[in-house]
């Protein structure tokens, strides 16, 4: 199913009627993630260029019954600064947004700012998670509005106490776009050549998979039905969206990668709504939010 401009919910067997046109519309999507408290999907928007500082960006509530979109943040709105959100984060009642050069901080339930902290030197800032420990870690893909690699690719940190550090940089990361932290480290997938891998504490990398088609832009981990030891079981499986592949990737703990059932056109930063075990993946070229039934 697909929520698109007018709102409607598209089905695989029958058109739901619909409403009159909401607004706001999309306006090139990046990322998704599911607030559960509130039952709602929040997405970002670049609006008007991959890097440009235009304050052209916003967050967007939809809701998960009939696609209805509310603006939780906009540039310019109550005090916000957004250019060009990509990846977002929820901890508690607070929401991280990697915006171009900054990770932007608001209230999760208001959309108010509540702070910002600066990268130093990066070009695009892509995904964004928070640790255990309550560590948010921002990746930088190296990339420049034309797509074109710019030599900065890295994962930065900031401490609860709003020190802003390295963990790690260099081009062996191969352009990092969307990251995951787990209790073992941050698992991150990569543009440049498909890299599926993972990053520990420490900063030392461990390559895990590479998928069949590289630009891979969104990694979500959910639990799916499967065999442990012989024994059905709800089995930890990565999924990665490529831009490259125009697909959704899944990698199995045996380290083979297959593309599931779906065509998904420029997809952006994944996400799983597990009330109704829904993948999300936003459309950036066709403003679109495709939810993949799993």
């Amino acid at each position: 199913m697909i929520w698109g401009r007018a709102g409607c919910l598209v089905a695989a067997v029958s058109i739901a009627a619909c409403a009159p046109e909401p607004a706001p519309d999309f306006d090139s999507p990046a990322a998704a993630v599911y607030d559960a408290a509130a039952d709602r999907y929040l997405v970002s928007n670049v609006g008007g260029g991959a890097v440009a500082k235009d304050g052209d960006g916003s967050i967007l509530a939809v809701s998960p019954i009939d696609g209805a979109r509310t603006v939780l943040a906009r540039g310019g709105r109550d005090g916000a600064r957004l250019d060009a959100p990509r990846g977002m984060a929820l901890d508690g009642e607070a929401l991280w947004v990697a915006d171009v050069d900054v990770v932007r901080r608001f209230e999760r339930a208001s959309g108010a700012p509540a702070g910002e902290f600066v990268i130093p030197g990066a070009s695009m800032l892509w995904g964004v998670t928070v640790a255990p420990d309550g560590v948010v870690y921002v990746s930088d893909v190296g990339l420049d509005a034309d797509m074109a690699p710019t030599g900065t690719d890295a994962i930065w940190k900031i401490t609860p106490s709003g020190e802003v550090s390295l963990l790690v940089q260099g081009p062996e990361l191969g352009q990092p776009s969307a990251i995951s932290a787990q209790r073992a480290g941050i698992y991150a997938a990569g543009w440049r050549d498909g890299a599926f891998f993972q990053v520990d504490y420490r900063g030392v990398k461990t390559d895990l998979s590479r998928a069949p088609k590289a630009q891979l832009s969104g990694l979500a981990r959910i639990e799916v039905e499967g065999y442990i030891r012989g024994q059905r079981a709800m089995v930890p499986t990565w999924f990665a969206a490529s831009w490259g592949g125009s697909a959704i990737y899944r990698f199995a703990m045996t380290g083979g990668v297959s593309a599931i059932d779906a065509v998904v056109d420029a997809p952006g930063g994944l996400a799983f709504d597990l009330r109704r075990r829904r993948l999300l993946v936003p459309l950036s070229k066709t403003n679109r939010l495709h939810v993949e039934q799993l």
